[in-house]
């Protein structure tokens, strides 16, 4: 595999929708000289022609997969459209970044892993949010149990579209929390109840509420494609302390928050003579600064230079046999 310091090698990135043109503009910014775009729909073409004066075209898909100089591949398509595109990649050798979560069922990827065996290809699924560095951030003060115990986590990831017609808010938004938990604890929770809408069209959920837990540690994840403003939050519930990551917040996004509340010990009282309240401390809180860099930046480093994969094909694997439970 070409490493990333190889600016001149080439580089296809199939599937120029929105997550597509992030990608192509990342790399460009990233100084490589030669990107190849293949592209079925004549709109998106044209605007990432009017964006992207220096990138190329190829219009055939076979030319891409029968050039021995193209190493590596950005794949940014519907996940319904996936699987026959990335079992012809995988037989041509390449190394594939997929964007998450990939398939539309656990079947099709299964199918790909095997596939995989039979090639010196490598697949990295692009689960973002286990490359941001502010994630990182949280992880090493989850680890050095700061907060004290873990008690509650809320997820909020919310706005009014994009909207899927392959694949519903889970597959497309809840896949992103399933990530962080995974990245942060190294399992996912358990599903305790769900509830979903579907108000655009059937079958499609747009909105999703999953109460899940994690042994001791109670998770709400809330997301939704329908929603008039923009919000990316996480909330993180100690029992010495709390945490909030929202990164709509560009001067603040990280903040501990020196407030706790606690019950008092009455096991040693007769309890017809107290009435226990809730004891409630609240101190300063404190923005948690670094430095970091975008978070497609890292992936897509991570891409070319590490060995083992992060968010590899058994990450993938884990996550899509939980989203088809909810």
């Amino acid at each position: 595999m070409f490493a990333f310091s190889n600016k001149k090698q080439k580089i296809v990135v199939i599937g120029a929708g929105y997550w597509g043109s992030i990608i192509i503009n990342t790399l460009i910014n990233l100084n490589f000289k030669e990107i190849i775009i293949y592209e079925k729909n004549s709109k998106n073409k044209k605007i990432i022609k009017s964006k992207f004066s220096v990138v190329k075209f190829e219009n055939v898909l076979s030319n891409i997969l029968n050039d021995k100089k193209i190493k590596n591949i950005f794949v940014a398509t519907p996940p319904s459209e996936n699987f026959k595109l990335i079992k012809k990649i995988i037989y041509s050798n390449k190394n594939i970044f997929l964007e998450k979560p990939g398939f539309q069922n656990l079947r099709d990827l299964i199918k790909i892993e095997k596939y995989l065996k039979k090639t010196k290809s490598q697949i990295t699924f692009g689960y973002i949010y286990c490359y941001n560095d502010y994630i990182d951030k949280i992880k090493d003060i989850l680890n050095k149990k700061i907060l004290g115990e873990i008690q509650y986590i809320s997820f909020s990831r919310k706005n009014l579209g994009p909207i899927r017609n392959d694949v519903d808010v889970d597959y497309d938004l809840t896949s992103h929390d399933l990530s962080i938990i995974k990245k942060l604890f190294k399992r996912l929770p358990k599903i305790k109840s769900i509830k979903k809408y579907s108000l655009l069209k059937k079958n499609i959920d747009d909105i999703s509420n999953l109460h899940l837990e994690l042994g001791k540690i109670k998770i709400d994840i809330s997301n939704s494609w329908l929603n008039p403003t923009k919000e990316r939050l996480i909330r993180i519930i100690g029992k010495k302390k709390m945490l909030s990551f929202d990164e709509m917040n560009n001067k603040e996004p990280l903040k501990i928050y020196d407030q706790y509340a606690k019950y008092p010990d009455l096991d040693y009282f007769d309890k017809k003579f107290f009435k226990s309240k809730a004891f409630i401390y609240k101190g300063k809180s404190k923005s948690i600064q670094i430095k970091s860099n975008p978070p497609l930046i890292n992936e897509i480093k991570s891409f070319f230079n590490r060995k083992k994969r992060l968010t590899d094909i058994k990450f993938a694997k884990e996550i899509l046999f939980f989203l088809e439970r909810v």
